[in-house]
Formats: structure tokens, sequence, C-alpha cells
């Protein structure tokens, strides 16, 4: 096994990249609330209550839709759900609900689709099959755990390769939920599986597609403490997130969702808080901040960082969404493609930076 393990503080070849600035391109029409995104270096994909519309790059000309909400053949589920996703893999287009993933065309002819095992979550193809997140209840008193897990062609479990403890539990009044919640986060760069270890610090393992562990990278961490005004932000961001509209009208109201509801604050950040693939290297992103830009670790499949760089990142994608791996963000070829909301206008915004030393 190559297990190289390397430390900011002692790398020589770091450096430190700011972005360039930022240009809006123009923005979605009024009305779309985009659940996922993806891009390509000439389009966006933007599923939005299970319909998925295209739009050139970067000049935003709207050129078709397809899927759409319902419950047969290439549709989602006509219920909204949190956890539906588009992504752009190995030149298919992949859809993706609770119950089945569904591949197209680019041009949004039907492939195939194939359902999925239960509670199962983001499914990424790496060598003859998937890798994908799979929530499962352990022990007495019961414990949800998070994992990173293997599947064949057919979706059958064939790995485990990394758990850890579910950001939510249950409670005898209802559930609680940790906040900033330590989600567990995976990305799949050419042949290798990018999986973050936050519980163990800015730790990533690199597993090939078999599952075995082939390097690690680990840089030098400084907790990040979670502050008073964090709390709020966190609190007044979740009243208007899609699940908890859903879940306020279940019960009946704010207040009443609350007494089953436990909300809890870390004292910091986690380590880490997503991956996402960048050609066959995985760009990190951590907690740390400044301004409108994030930090992110560009990591290679041996293990190596070897840049430091701040991207601009947007918004984020709701808490469920981010559980399921949608981030309003996508670096191709260099550039940042982010989306932000105009709270004035309604409409949310499409933006490209240049990420200079990528």
């Amino acid at each position: 096994m190559d297990r190289m393990k390397w430390t900011l503080a002692l790398t020589l070849c770091l450096s430190l990249a700011a972005a360039g600035a930022s240009k809006k391109l123009g923005a979605l029409p009024l009305g779309i609330d985009p659940d996922s995104v993806d891009f390509t270096a000439s389009e966006m994909f933007v599923l939005s209550g299970g319909t998925i519309a295209v739009y050139s790059l970067p000049d935003l000309t709207f050129k078709r839709t397809f899927c759409g909400a319902g419950r047969g053949a290439g549709l989602l589920s006509p219920r909204h759900q949190w956890d539906q996703t588009v992504r752009v893999v190995s030149g298919k287009i992949m859809a993706e609900d609770d119950n089945k993933i569904i591949f197209f065309t680019p041009d949004g002819r039907l492939l195939e689709e194939k359902a999925k095992p239960e509670n199962t979550t983001w499914f990424i193809p790496v060598g003859k099959g998937y890798a994908a997140k799979s929530m499962i209840v352990t022990g007495n008193p019961p414990l949800q755990e998070i994992r990173i897990v293997l599947y064949d062609a057919d979706l059958k479990e064939t790995k485990e390769i990394f758990r850890q403890k579910w950001f939510q539990q249950r409670t005898p009044k209802g559930f609680e939920t940790e906040y900033p919640g330590d989600l567990l986060h995976f990305a799949v760069a050419g042949d290798k599986i990018f999986v973050e270890k936050s519980p163990e610090g800015a730790l990533v393992c690199v597993f090939d597609a078999d599952g075995r562990e082939v390097a690690t990278a680990k840089s030098a961490w400084s907790p990040i403490p979670v502050t008073a005004a964090d709390r709020e932000h966190t609190m007044a961001m979740l009243r208007g997130e899609k699940r908890v509209a859903t879940m306020i009208a279940m019960t009946g109201s704010w207040e009443k969702l609350r007494e089953i509801w436990s909300i809890v604050f870390t004292e910091f950040t986690p380590a880490l808080r997503e991956v996402q693939a960048y050609g066959d290297a995985a760009l990190v992103r951590t907690f740390r901040q400044q301004g409108d830009e994030a930090q992110f670790l560009l990591i290679d499949a041996r293990g190596r960082i070897f840049k430091d760089v701040l991207l601009p990142v947007g918004a984020d994608a709701e808490t469920e969404a981010r559980v399921c791996g949608t981030a309003f963000f996508k670096i191709v070829d260099g550039r940042v493609y982010f989306l932000r909301p105009d709270p004035d206008s309604g409409l949310w915004g499409v933006y490209v930076a240049t990420a200079e030393g990528l």
C-alpha cells in the first residue's frame, strides 16, 4: 500500500492561490428553485421539481428539458425529495431520488434505470459497479451510522470501506440533530475513491475500485470555533429549508416541531466539509472561509496535497441535499461555476470565476 502522509506545514511544494474576480453570467428563470446542479465545459444541468433543464455556457441559453415528476420510467418521484440529484458521469446524465437512479444521454434520451437499495444515496459509477452512501442502525440503544459502500452493477452491496456516526439520532421524544453536521462525503476521480474522515481530523483516504486503501493524505488542522453568530445563522437558515417546511406542515408549527426536534451545536466545526472530483484528483473543502471564498486542498491519487486554494462557492445546498453530496458549484477546466440567490428578485444568479493555480 502506498501510504503517503503529507502535512501542510512541512510540504515545500504547497502554494496558496486565490480565485479571480467572479462574473455574473445571468440568472435562472423566475420560479426555478434548484435541488441539484452539475456543469460541463459547455452546459449547465439544473434539476428542479423533478425536471432537468439544460442551459448553454457561458451565455445561459435555454436548450432543452427532460426527466420530470412522476412514477413511470424516466421520471423522479412526484413528491418533492430533498435528496433528488443530477450529475454528469462518464458522458451520461444521471438522476437520482429515494427509490432509483436513472441514466440519460446528454440530449435527454432515457437509457436505463435501476431500483436502489433502501437507505442509500449518491451513487457514483466506479470500476464495474458503484460507490454510494448507506445508512444503518446498530446497537442497543440504537445508533444511526452512515457508511461508504461499494455495490456491483446490479446494486448489490459488495464491500463497506468506511463508516461513522450519523449527525442525526433518534431520541425518546423524536430526534436530535447536530450542527455543523459531520456529513461524510466522498468523490470518485478517475478510478479512485476519495473519502474524507473528519472524525479522525483533516484526513482523506484513497481507495481503488475494489475498495483497497492505497493512499492517505493528512493535513495540519486547527479547530475552528462555532460562534454565537454561526448558531444564529444556522437557525435562520434551517427555518427556510424545504425539508423543514415539510416537517412544519406535518406537525402544525415551528414551535410544535421543536417539541420533538432537538438541535445541538458542536464546540468546533468538523475538520473537512466536502469533496469534489477534479480530473484524476480531488478538491477537498475545509471550513475555513475568507469572505465569499473557501479553502480547498487539492489531493492526487497518491495522497499528495499539492495545492491549497481559495475558491468562491456561492450558496450552500440545503442540509439534506449536502448529505447527499449536492453542491451549488463545480470546478471545470480551471473555472469555478457557482449559484447564488438574490433575495430581492427571487432569482438564482449564475457566476463564473477563474480558479487560478488549478
